[in-house]
């Protein structure tokens, strides 16, 4: 399909861990109307580190699920050993959205991030289009993410954010400029949508690589020593020690709060699971408090006033 007629652009990032993309790809393929998988060329991570790619495995996979023609395989450098990690992974970013082109919303999904119920997410993008007065106003579109923090024998432990204050992420935008990460200066529209991050859930190899070559390394896991030490508290913990881990995010650790531990042999059993024990909601008074601009514009006067 044209790009520049594409109204949902959805941009992957495509690293050495592009078998997760068999897990994300399939929940969102039929809404998207292109899908841009975006891999460095010479197969570097954003530390500049080669990885190991099976490219027969990879283009075939593809070729096979890509029955609509959707999918395009955007190869570039994302890559300069000038920058950090995460100063790389701001490039990669912005480099696909411009690929990508102008116009429509640029939604940029990672390869580890499973998106709950897109074809409805999709149709509240349309809502914006159809009112002039929203939709030219630069805007985010915010999903709620639940990070998985480590897979056990019977399942999966994952954040808890009781109060309903979950992880949001801008995932969509009608005017792509990504200052640090997916975040910009634009009003952040908050949802009740979300998405299952993967992130931390793997096994203790493929974890201990990509603390050493994801973009948060160039910051809060920047000294081996605390990357040691972080990972050797993700190892002890399991299905009964948990709850008593408080606060341990590795840069602000009040984002993570606690944990919870849900039961799933796979990541499909873990959602299914999660849904019936209504795990996802944000109420309406919430949305309404999130949303609101006057609100939103009192709050970060209030929070520049009382940093100082």
């Amino acid at each position: 399909m044209d790009k520049s007629k594409a109204i949902i652009k959805v941009g992957m990032l495509v690293s050495y861990d592009w078998q997760l993309l068999k897990k994300s790809i399939p929940r969102i393929y039929q809404s998207a109307d292109i899908i841009c998988l975006a891999l460095d060329k010479n197969r570097l991570t954003w530390s500049c580190n080669s990885f190991n790619f099976d490219e027969n495995e990879f283009k075939s996979w593809i070729k096979s699920i890509d029955t609509d023609q959707k999918i395009e395989i955007y190869e570039d450098s994302f890559c300069d050993t000038n920058l950090n990690a995460r100063e790389n992974g701001n490039k990669h970013r912005k480099m696909l959205s411009e690929f990508m082109g102008e116009g429509g919303w640029h939604i940029q999904i990672d390869a580890d991030e499973y998106f709950l119920d897109f074809d409805a997410f999709c149709k509240y993008l349309l809502k914006f289009d159809a009112n002039p007065k929203l939709f030219n106003k630069s805007i985010n579109i915010c999903v709620n993410f639940i990070p998985l923090f480590k897979q056990t024998d019977n399942g999966y432990l994952h954040i808890d954010f009781d109060d309903g204050n979950y992880e949001k992420i801008p995932l969509a935008t009608n005017h792509p400029q990504f200052i640090r990460a997916r975040q910009n200066n634009h009003f952040n529209h908050i949802t009740n949508f979300f998405i299952v991050h993967e992130t931390w859930a793997r096994g203790e190899e493929e974890l201990s690589y990509k603390l050493k070559n994801w973009g948060h390394s160039a910051e809060e896991l920047k000294q081996k020593t605390y990357t040691d030490s972080y990972l050797s508290l993700w190892k002890s913990l399991d299905e009964y020690n948990y709850q008593y881990l408080r606060n341990f995010h590795p840069a602000k650790p009040k984002v993570w709060p606690k944990l919870k531990f849900t039961k799933g042999k796979d990541i499909d059993e873990l959602i299914q699971n999660m849904s019936s024990e209504n795990y996802y909601n944000i109420s309406g008074v919430k949305l309404f408090y999130f949303n609101n601009r006057n609100i939103a514009r009192l709050r970060f006067y209030l929070d520049k006033y009382f940093k100082k």
